[in-house]
Parts: structure tokens; sequence; C-alpha cells
């Protein structure tokens, strides 16, 4: 039991390894952060969101990435009570690295909100980072990035093409063809569904049937 106790790292010397500047050292001080420290050390994660320190703020990010469908409430609390923008931009960017580190995890309701309102966001950067979380997301997203592919928004809708082209879904085959046949659709955004719909068709086409 002691040699046990022994084993489990100190949190404050794993947060000072968050800090370092090497990417495999700060990933060794998250995963075992996740591993023993889940309650104790998500809170103080949070909290460096708003470091000034990017390389610290991003870190931080990764690390609450590693902590699955726990993270997914604290994460939207701390979106929904910040005023910064490159706060909640750190919370949507964090919600895109849960969806990448845990492939098929369903994304709770408000976690989807917070990446809905985030497209509304009044900070151009947690716009966009919404749209790339969205498309980590993936199936159950698909419905979501199609309305925003036919928003008033040229930039997210090409954005929002851009990742449902990477998402292995039928669904995203055919809400393109309905897109295109859209007469209303932005230019721009149409050039970027044609050349979607074609790598869509392709990676369809080599396939095992």
């Amino acid at each position: 039991m002691g040699a046990e106790h022994d084993a489990v790292p100190d949190l404050d010397r794993l947060f000072a390894d968050l800090a370092h500047p090497n990417p495999y050292i700060q990933t060794e001080a998250f995963t075992a952060m996740a591993e023993h420290w889940q309650a104790e050390a998500m809170p103080r994660l949070i909290a460096l969101l708003d470091q000034p320190d990017v390389s610290l703020r991003r870190a931080s990010v990764r690390g609450l990435g590693a902590f699955g469908e726990c993270a997914m409430q604290p994460i939207a609390e701390c979106f929904r009570s910040s005023a910064d923008g490159t706060v909640r931009a750190s919370c949507v960017k964090a919600y895109a690295q849960l969806a990448s580190n845990y492939p098929g995890l369903p994304f709770s309701e408000e976690a989807m909100q917070v990446l809905r309102d985030g497209l509304q966001d009044s900070s151009p950067v947690v716009a966009v980072a919404s749209v790339m979380a969205l498309g980590q997301v993936g199936q159950q997203a698909v419905s979501l990035l199609l309305e925003i592919s036919r928003g008033d928004n040229p930039a997210q809708g090409v954005a929002a093409v851009n990742a449902l082209a990477e998402i292995n879904d039928p669904a995203v085959e055919q809400g393109f063809e309905e897109l295109l046949a859209d007469p209303g659709i932005d230019g721009y955004v149409r050039e970027t569904l044609t050349s979607a719909l074609l790598r869509v068709r392709d990676l369809k086409a080599r396939q095992p049937s």
C-alpha cells in the first residue's frame, strides 16, 4: 500500500512539468494528472486558460483533452463565465482536443450548445475554432456543419465544408449534393463544395465494398 502511494506523482510537480518547453514532458504531466489527480487537477487547468504564456495555455488545453467526458461540464462553465475571447477560444479548442482524443465520444447537449454559441461569438477566433471543433466531433455535428455551410458567413461556410469532407458519414455526400443544388449558395462556398464532393466520392470509391 505504501509503495503504491509513493508511486502517485506529486501534483505540484506535475504542474511544474506542464510548464516545461518539451511537449513530451507536458504530455507525461497531464496524462498523470488525468490518471491520478482528476478532481484536483481539472480546476487548476481551467484556471490556466487565461494565462498570457501561450505555451502554458496550449498545454492546459491539451491537458483538458485528456480528461474525457468529465471535462465537458467544467469547460462549458468556463466558457459561459468568461468575458475574455482568448479564454473562450481555449475552451472551444479543449473540446476539439477531447473529440480528437476520444473518437466517438458523445458530446453533451451543453457542450454542443457552447459550440453553437461559439459560431456567433464576438471573437472571430472563437467562431473559427468552433467550426474546427465541430469537425472533430464528427458524425454528431454533421447536420450543424451542413447548416453552417449554407449560412451567411462564407468564411465559416468554407471551413464547415472542409471539416465535413473529413467525416466518414453518408449524410455528408447527400448534404453536399443538396447544397450544390441550392442557387443561393455563396460562390466561394460552392467552389469548395465541388472539390470537397470529389474528395468524398474518391474516398468512398477506395473503400472496400
